[in-house]
């Protein structure tokens, strides 16, 4: 099945890097129209570049465990690092993804079709990378909480915002919802729990798919035994009690069966 075929990760995951890697090198500038824009530390307070610079260094690190285990003869499995980290990586960039094409970008506006960095930042790099998900991630193996450190990053961000907005004079906030100059520091925590409750939403509804199985040609959700992480169910050595009870009652059977002859 293609889930686990580790080559077929490994393709995809090579072209996700790449394009992930075009994203990031745009936001530097290196690539313009015309007259190049001054280089300055300005692209580090958009979340959108903060959010794809995550998915370009999760992607690599998934990628080279991928090819690791291709070259020592692996052939099927899933990813198995920094999966809860992968998972809030996830729900970061879909919110990239959801916000920019419906509140920040116009798709009817002729103007969005013409800019490959905005493609590749808010459209082909998130897709791939939401996508790398649906597509590969093993079912149940992440945990009930995972949605809940989804908000931690974002959070973060929003103190940077402030942090930046308090000790850089003319700080140009980069979203209207964190403007405190225009809507002030009132509305912006409105703004900053509307998302933290739509980053929860979208993280609980990504669980859920990972929780959901086809059973007989229908798509049934296991809830059971979700609290923590759980990892594929191995054979665990007997402990030491139990092998001393084991040696024992093999003492006793053989004494049993001298006695016996």
């Amino acid at each position: 099945m293609y889930r686990k075929n580790l080559i077929v990760q490994m393709i995809y995951r090579i072209i996700m890097c790449c394009v992930s890697a075009l994203g990031v090198v745009l936001t530097f500038g290196f690539f313009y129209v015309g007259k190049p824009a001054d280089m300055t530390w300005e692209f580090l307070k958009y979340y959108t570049n903060i959010s794809n610079y995550f998915v370009f260094g999760v992607s690599v690190v998934v990628l080279a465990d991928n090819v690791k285990r291709v070259m020592a003869g692996e052939r099927e499995g899933y990813n198995r690092k920094i999966r809860t980290f992968k998972f809030m990586t996830t729900v970061m960039i879909l919110v990239t993804f959801l916000v920019y094409n419906t509140m920040l970008g116009n798709p009817f506006h002729l103007d969005y079709w013409r800019k490959i960095s905005s493609h590749c930042l808010h459209i082909f790099a998130p897709l791939m990378f939401i996508l790398d998900y649906f597509l590969f991630e093993e079912k149940k193996c992440i945990s009930v909480y995972a949605p809940l450190f989804s908000v931690i990053i974002p959070l973060v961000y929003v103190a940077y915002i402030f942090i930046l907005g308090a000790a850089v004079k003319d700080f140009e906030y980069p979203y209207f919802f964190l403007d405190v100059n225009k809507i002030g520091y009132g509305g912006v925590m409105i703004w900053v729990v509307i998302l933290l409750v739509v980053f929860t939403g979208l993280g609980y509804l990504l669980w859920l798919f990972n929780r959901g199985e086809k059973v007989n040609g229908k798509i049934k959700l296991d809830l059971k035994n979700i609290k923590w992480l759980k990892m594929p169910e191995t054979v665990e050595p007997p402990s030491l009690t139990a092998a001393a009870a084991i040696a024992a009652t093999d003492a006793t059977d053989q004494t049993d069966g001298g006695q016996t002859e």
